[in-house]
């Protein structure tokens, strides 16, 4: 008896389409992805960290070292890169305490009122959810780049 053989269809997949934030053109960091990787020692014996702010569209980068985990010691951070780079109009991070704290701390200014007399716009933050690590792949590589350079390098 022969057995009959079914030909395959041919699958058709529907990519889904890329987020907004990502794919238009925009200046560098106007868009941006942050995270703290570390800590380093140093010869000191004290621990520093490095904070990792990269553009999510040009996959630029700009680091930062804080000697603390804390809000204020990371916002210290996040107002240097803003005078460095420039504001950024959207901020992609994990859950992170400090992450949370900046965005509470950013969420109690009267926005409408630096709207107004600054014409500045709100920066929108937008977490990873808790269970999703994967969502912020576009920064986490950039940390284990500058990871393995500087165990190169170190």
């Amino acid at each position: 008896m022969k057995c009959k053989r079914y030909k395959a269809k041919p699958l058709t997949v529907e990519s889904c389409p890329l987020p907004e934030d990502r794919v238009s053109d925009t200046v560098a960091f106007e868009v941006t992805g942050v995270d703290l990787t570390g800590p380093l020692f140093l010869k000191s014996g004290s621990k520093v960290w490095i904070v990792l702010f990269t553009c999510a569209v040009y996959r630029a980068v700009h680091r930062e070292l804080v000697a603390s985990l804390t809000t204020e010691s990371f916002l210290m951070a996040f107002r240097r890169f803003i005078a460095r780079r420039g504001r950024p109009r959207t901020v992609y991070s994990d859950n992170g305490t400090n992450f949370r704290g900046a965005y509470n701390e950013l969420s109690t200014l009267d926005w409408e009122k630096i709207g107004r007399e600054a014409n500045i716009n709100r920066i929108f933050w937008k977490f990873n959810p808790p269970t999703a690590s994967w969502w912020g792949g576009f920064w986490e590589r950039l940390v284990r780049v500058i990871k393995e350079l500087l165990r190169r390098s170190l």
